[in-house]
């Protein structure tokens, strides 16, 4: 079954306070139309709505509820890179990423949450209405400060918490209908253990929430302000600050909701070490882990060894959140709220004669970066590549910086070429070209800094099959490189002809540059370039039928296991399988085959799946297990692959595949040849590595092709009906959960009867009980 949640929840999403009104109203309107726009000013808890929403209409989306956090994302030209990076679609071809979006949606039924859309409604716009375009039973639900504008959009201005009339103020127990009492009693019992909203203190709670216009973040603020003062000493503080702060602004202009005042508030509370660290956390796009904080908040009048204490003094009054993406300390993660960024970022562009946070923050990425391509070929790799996909809105913001300010675009092309290993692992071949494109730009010094560059960007173009481009970048990379007489550039130069040769289709002249290549990555011991180059060379070798090949496979293979690099490991036994299978070492190729297909099952790389089942259905073939071969040849042209696949030697890709469903069709025959790759076209990628693995059953259709009683004409809605018949849902309730008109419901209920057969519903809860 595909993901009911992806994506990242938010802790204090945990911990909602209940707005059923709010929630109904939501949802029904999320019923009959496809996009839905919760407004609002800051802090009005747009975010924190949706994402309950979304939880609760999970079962109507067979497909997934997807969130996509676009508040670090500040670049119009990479949103579409953000929302498939984050919807985990493999994208490496040469067309615009929302073709690929487009195509991965467009027979799905999804809900995708697109949280913060205010910093680019244009571009939001833009892609939202391809996107539905493209994707019938597609719906979108967004949060932004204003309306979108877009036609069918259905918007829902989120409002205030409820809050209580002082002049007729209800008995204590009464305040608990108000929602902003039940938030602020909820957030003061974190803060102040034990606390309770009761006859002594009611009165003042309600002025609290009242005086603050019920909006949550404003709550949650003043509440979490117990932890350091009693009630009554927060009520006269927070009436003198309103007093003093906005009696000229109510004069001046209209009352309108805003938690501005408050922020304000808070800001005078803190130390001046404490609005020192807000101020400087407010260059960090998205969240940051404490060394990047201590990093950039740390120096001159904040030492690095009081960075920690003084954000956790900051988390405690509400300013910094924490997230834990993970189980270990090295998941923990801090972040301001947007409201509180902006409010750190504005009084930050105040003059001052303290070195920018910014310029901290640049050069800290810049060495995160170093330390990542030193260390990246090790039994770190993994935790390197997660670790850099975390901060993938900070590198944004560090390779910006380097390319806006004067002087700093060397260190530009360096950032962007060390993460070239880091793009080809993740499949990000657009974001990478896009920075590695600015950089070059920005720079035309004659360095091994830009030559390096140029080499990284001729990798992604010929992947992405953009040959004139790479051709042209490795024309200037060489004569750059051979100038410089620096060895470590001229292997990268070397690796990416060797690629472009091979996509030209000369596989002997491709050996002979490979060669070269890994005898330079050998010499500057660049592992990660060796490995690279050895791949290369195996491949080309076992596709001209050199002998060598599969020495050159083992070899690479023998570098990943002795340096435990867990995300090249994969690629490493495809090699090795391919070499095995082009000698015909057939029990040897499935096997590394299935070792690699272990290896990808918890991730999310398309590619590299559909290209090892196409490599167990070659071997299958040559077995002569021919069903076998038909439905893993299918399954690797699934509907869950890349829409489009622009690989280096796709074109014997092709030819394997050509002869492979030849062997096949004549002994099965064009019908049952048919029949069988159908059915593995079906399979869903966990399904699809499962066959591939030979687990128990597999070697069956799946359940759903032989079930009796008519139950293979189910569609998939009815399907989700039986299910939820199963679990003793009501036909209303049935119609709410899967926002559906409750006569629609009654009509499903009605075929699932009649195509098995029965005639109670408790036959079907019996049937439902019986598949699984």
């Amino acid at each position: 079954m595909p993901p009911q949640w992806q994506g990242r929840l938010p802790g204090s999403a945990t911990n909602f306070v209940s707005r059923r009104r709010e929630l109904a109203a939501a949802r029904k309107l999320l019923s009959t139309s496809r996009l839905v726009t919760m407004t609002g000013v800051s802090g009005i808890g747009k975010s924190r709505l949706a994402l309950r929403l979304a939880m609760d209409v999970r079962p109507a989306f067979p497909d997934g509820v997807w969130l996509v956090e676009l508040a670090g994302c500040d670049n119009a030209e990479l949103l579409a890179e953000t929302v498939a990076a984050d919807l985990d679609v493999d994208h490496r071809g040469g067309s615009p990423v929302v073709h690929t979006l487009s195509a991965f949606l467009a027979d799905k039924r999804i809900l995708l949450v697109l949280d913060h859309c205010d910093g680019l409604p244009a571009a939001c716009t833009t892609l939202i209405r391809a996107l539905l375009a493209a994707a019938p039973r597609l719906h979108v639900l967004v949060t932004s400060r204003n309306a979108l504008r877009l036609g069918g959009e259905r918007v829902f201005p989120v409002p205030p918490l409820t809050v209580p009339h002082l002049d007729r103020l209800p008995p204590a127990t009464g305040l608990n209908h108000y929602g902003a009492v039940r938030l602020f009693a909820a957030r003061a019992t974190a803060a102040q253990p034990g606390f309770v909203v009761d006859e002594s203190n009611w009165a003042d709670v309600a002025w609290i929430c009242r005086r603050v216009d019920g909006i949550p973040l404003a709550v949650e603020l003043a509440a979490a302000q117990l932890r350091a003062m009693p009630l009554r000493r927060l009520v006269d503080l927070l009436d003198a600050h309103f007093r003093e702060r906005t009696k000229a602004v109510e004069l001046a202009a209209p009352h309108r909701l805003r938690p501005q005042p408050v922020i304000d508030w808070v800001f005078d509370l803190c130390s001046p070490a404490e609005r020192q660290v807000w101020k400087r956390l407010s260059v960090f796009t998205g969240s940051c882990d404490l060394a990047a904080a201590e990093a950039v908040c740390g120096g001159e009048d904040v030492r690095v060894d009081e960075v920690a204490g003084i954000v956790t003094s900051l988390l405690d009054k509400g300013i910094v959140h924490r997230r834990q993406d993970g189980t270990t300390d090295e998941g923990i993660r801090y972040q301001l709220l947007a409201p509180m960024r902006q409010y750190g970022l504005e009084h930050r562009s105040r003059p001052t004669r303290r070195p920018d946070p910014r310029v901290r923050h640049r050069d800290h990425y810049l060495s995160l970066v170093t330390v990542a391509g030193t260390d990246w070929f090790s039994s770190r790799q993994a935790l390197w590549s997660d670790r850099l996909r975390k901060e993938r809105d900070n590198l944004r913001t560090a390779i910006a910086s380097c390319l806006t300010e004067r002087g700093k675009s060397a260190p530009a092309l360096r950032i962007t070429s060390t993460l070239l290993h880091f793009w080809l692992v993740t499949g990000e071949l657009h974001e990478g070209r896009y920075w590695l494109d600015r950089a070059i730009a920005a720079d035309p010094s004659p360095t091994a800094e830009r030559a390096n560059a140029l080499s990284a960007r001729a990798i992604l173009t010929t992947l992405m099959g953009d040959a004139p481009q790479a051709r042209s970048s490795l024309t200037e990379a060489e004569e750059l490189a051979r100038r410089l007489n620096d060895r470590r550039s001229q292997a990268y130069t070397q690796l990416g002809l060797s690629m472009l040769t091979t996509h030209r289709g000369d596989l002997a002249g491709a050996v002979i540059l490979a060669e070269k290549a890994l005898a330079g990555f050998r010499d500057t011991d660049d592992l990660a370039g060796a490995h690279a180059a050895l791949s290369q060379l195996a491949v080309d070798a076992a596709l001209l039928g050199d002998s060598t090949a599969v020495g050159r496979a083992e070899e690479g293979l023998v570098l990943c296991i002795t340096r435990q690099a867990a995300r090249a490991m994969p690629h490493a036994l495809w090699v090795a399988a391919f070499a095995a299978w082009r000698r015909d070492e057939l029990r040897r190729a499935t096997a590394l085959a299935q070792s690699a297909l272990r290896l990808l099952r918890p991730g999310n790389d398309r590619l590299a799946v559909a290209l090892t089942l196409k490599l167990l259905a070659w071997t299958a073939i040559g077995q002569n297990q021919h069903t076998k071969a038909a439905r893993l040849l299918g399954a690797s042209s699934s509907r869950w692959l890349p829409a489009e696949l622009a690989v280096v030697q796709s074109q014997h890709y092709a030819a394997f595949d050509h002869r492979c469903e030849n062997g096949s069709r004549q002994s099965l025959g064009d019908h049952q040849f048919a029949t069988v790759y159908h059915q593995g076209a079906q399979l869903g990628i966990d399904q699809a590595i499962g066959y591939g693995l030979g687990m128990p059953a597999a070697d069956r259709p799946p359940a759903e092709w032989t079930r009796p009683h008519g139950a293979r004409s189910l569609t998939q809605r009815e399907r989700q009906v039986a299910e939820l018949v199963a679990r003793g849902m009501r036909n209303k309730d049935i119609a709410a959960t899967l926002l559906i008109a409750r006569r629609t419901a009654e009509a499903h209920v009605e075929s699932i009867l009649t195509k098995f057969g029965f005639t109670t519903r408790a036959e079907i809860t019996a049937w439902i009980a019986g598949t699984e």
